[in-house]
């Protein structure tokens, strides 16, 4: 489905909506007690964002999250 600018938003019961944040799309995965931070084109994100892979680290092993890293202001 491709999104379609409007001049305003729809009303009524049937619509919701969400903030989109823009980021780099990302894979957490825990496995053997190492987090691994990948990029969608596998790329290492460990370097990039250590302070994302150290609050992962509480992660039961075996954990896989795939989301997004934004910056929020």
């Amino acid at each position: 489905m491709l999104l379609q600018p409007a001049e305003k938003l729809s009303d009524g019961g049937l619509w919701l909506y969400e903030l989109k944040l823009d980021g780099f799309r990302a894979e957490a995965i825990k496995t053997g007690g190492r987090v691994q931070l990948r990029s969608r084109n596998d790329k290492d994100f460990n370097r990039k964002y250590p302070a994302i892979v150290q609050a992962l680290a509480a992660m039961p092993d075996e954990t896989v999250i795939d989301g997004e890293i934004v910056a929020l202001d």
